[in-house]
Formats: structure tokens, sequence, C-alpha cells
């Protein structure tokens, strides 16, 4: 294991890191000519053509490799996490991050360029995080718990967050519920923050089954059909696996239903939208990988960044309209690379629940301010 945490180490983290930045480029610049084609076709006039060349344009291969020794240079040799955690336990953790970086820049790099996050992008990612949640529950952020003892005062343990508390301090009560809740949050995730793919315009034929074909041929359809079942072989598994599971899933629901409902009083607040609804997907996205406490945090944080980010725009480039994705993707970057200050400071703040309320009601005020604020500006 020495070798590993050695220069073996840092030079397989340069690879992945430069293999990531190569899918990355790939995918981003795919789809960035889609939606170039798209706007263009819509305006009549000609396709943009990329004309970056040199090493300008292989930043992202660059940038993929600094940033996966950065990860391992933090994780792994500082034990910047978790100090007690063995390199067993740390290295899949931090190829876990490396992937929801990506999927982090990708998400930013679209919504700077065309105010816009794709479904491709956060689809994948919750479908990724579900995945690595359950098949690498160390992926999940470090926390220390105090286990009480009759004999002597409680004794701290390294431990995993969840939604409930320590994952291994004990998961939620059991139920032959468990499944069918799970079950129910992947699926009203599917209906609200996924879109059809294909948008099929042409009508029913006879026999009025036309809208069967069209709904089995969807990728969307298809994401479902292939889930639930899984999920259900997954409750049926149980164990850790199935409670780290069931904490991403309630991570999920609990970040984008706090983002949906601030986009949805903002909005009316403000008579127009206020909040993309890719927003909404983008903290789906954040809650699984992370988990609703750290999502919450990472809200929060934006609201600051995003103001920050505003007046920036606003005084160099005269811009009017702010793209807050890539102030939720630095948020949620920061609160997994500071994660352990961060809790130090705020856990206080989740255990009680009328300090909790607190601090929900307080992401969504600030929201809502700094959306006024931003309006002002604009004038």
């Amino acid at each position: 294991m020495t070798g590993i945490t050695g220069p073996i180490g840092f030079v397989g983290a340069a690879l992945a890191g430069g293999i990531g930045g190569v899918v990355l480029q790939r995918f981003v610049g795919w789809m960035l000519a889609e939606l170039d084609a798209a706007g263009a076709e819509d305006e009549g006039r000609q396709v943009p053509v990329d004309r970056s060349t040199g090493w300008l344009s292989n930043w992202p291969v660059v940038g993929g490799s600094l940033l996966a020794l950065g990860l391992w240079w933090w994780e792994v040799t500082v034990a910047g996490l978790a100090p007690t955690a063995p390199p067993a336990a740390t290295i899949p953790r931090v190829a876990a991050h490396l992937v929801f970086f990506l999927l982090l820049a990708a998400a930013a790099w679209v919504d700077i360029r065309h105010r816009v996050i794709p479904d491709i992008i956060t689809t994948p990612g919750v479908l990724a995080g579900l995945l690595a949640t359950w098949l690498l529950p160390s992926m999940l952020l470090p926390i220390t718990t105090l286990t009480p003892r009759s004999f002597a005062a409680a004794e701290a343990s390294p431990d995993l967050l969840a939604a409930w508390g320590g994952l291994h301090a004990g998961g939620p009560p059991a139920s032959p519920l468990g499944p069918l809740v799970a079950v129910a949050l992947f699926t009203l995730w599917w209906a609200v923050c996924t879109a059809p793919f294909f948008w099929v315009e042409e009508r029913s034929p006879a026999g009025g089954f036309g809208w069967l074909w069209r709904w089995l041929r969807e990728p969307r359809t298809l994401v479902l059909m292939a889930a639930l079942p899984l999920l259900l072989l997954a409750a049926r598994g149980g164990g850790l696996r199935f409670a780290a599971l069931e904490s991403s899933l309630i991570g999920l629901a609990v970040s984008a239903g706090l983002v949906w409902l601030t986009r949805s009083g903002a909005s009316l607040a403000l008579g127009r939208e206020a909040m993309g609804m890719g927003d909404v997907t983008l903290m789906a996205m954040v809650g699984v990988w992370l988990g609703w406490q750290p999502a919450v945090l990472t809200f929060f944080l934006a609201t600051f960044i995003g103001l920050g980010h505003g007046l920036f725009q606003l005084l160099r480039h005269r811009e009017n309209e702010l793209p807050y994705g890539p102030s939720l993707c630095l948020a949620a970057a920061v609160v997994t690379v500071a994660w352990r200050p961060i809790w130090q400071l705020t856990e206080p703040f989740f255990v009680d629940p009328l300090q909790l309320g607190m601090v929900l009601g307080l992401v969504v005020v600030l929201t809502a301010v700094t959306l006024f604020i931003w309006q002002r500006l604009r004038g």
C-alpha cells in the first residue's frame, strides 16, 4: 500500500485525470456543437466553427490531470477529509470525487456558454452517483460519531455521513416500506427532473397505441424500466450498501425539493422565472453524490458565490443574465474539499430540528434576497 500512496499513486492519478479530461473535452465539445447548431438554425445564421488550436484546446486534459493530482494529494497523502481512514478506503472515494468533479465541470461549462444544464449531464450523473454509492459506501463524506459507553465517556469513532447521521452508527428503522420508498423517490425524480429526449410531434396512428410506442422508445423510459428492478434487487440484498443507497435517494429528494421550492417562490415573487429547471436537476445530482446535508450547505454557499459572480459580470462585462449553475458547481466542490472544517462548524445546526429549520429558512431567504439584489442591479 506504501507504493500506491507514493509516486505510483500520483502517476496513476494523473493518468486517470487525463483520461477523464479527454472524455470531458469530447463530450462537452459534442454537446456545445449541437447547441450551437440548434441556436444558429433557429436564428437563421451560419453555424459557428470552433477554431481553437494548440495547447489551449487541450486544457481539459491538463486540467483533469491537475484535478486528479490535487484530489490525490489532499485526500490520500494529506488525509484532508479523514485523518484516520486507511488508504484502501480513501482511494475509491478519490475516484468517485474525480468523476463527480468532472460532471460539475461539464455542467458549469455548458451553462456558461448556453445558459442551460442539459439532462444528458445530470441524468447520467444521478445514475452514476446511485451506482457508486451502492458499490462503494465508503465514498460518502466522513464524519465522527460518539459511541456512548456505560463505564466511561463516549468514544469518538470515524463514520460516514448518511441522511440520518452516521452510516455505521445505525440506519433508519427497518421497514418493509423501505424498498417502496426508494422506488417512489426515484420515480418522483424521474417524473420531475427528466424530460423526453425525442420530441415526436406526429399524431397517434389508428388504434390509439402510438403514444405507447413513443413512450417506450424514449431513453428516459428505458432508464425507469431498468432502474426500478435494480432498486428492488438492491433492497433485497439489504445491508450497508442499501442503507447508503437510501441515503443518496433521500439526498436527491431533499436537495431537488429545496431548490424547486426556492425556484417556485422566487419566480412567483419576481413575476418571471428566477431559476432554471437545470438548477433543480443539478442539485439533485449533488444530493446523490454528497447527501442532503452537504447539498444544503452547497446551496447556502452558492448564494454568496452567485452574488459575487453577478457583481463581477455586471461591473466588467455589463451582462444582465447570471447563470447560477457555475456557482452551484463551485460551491459543491468547495464543500467537498473543505468538508472537515465546514462540518465542524455546521454540524450542530443539523442535530437540532429547530436550528435545522432555521438553516433551511435562511437558505431560502438568502437566495431570494440575492435574486432581488441582482434584479435591482440589472435595473
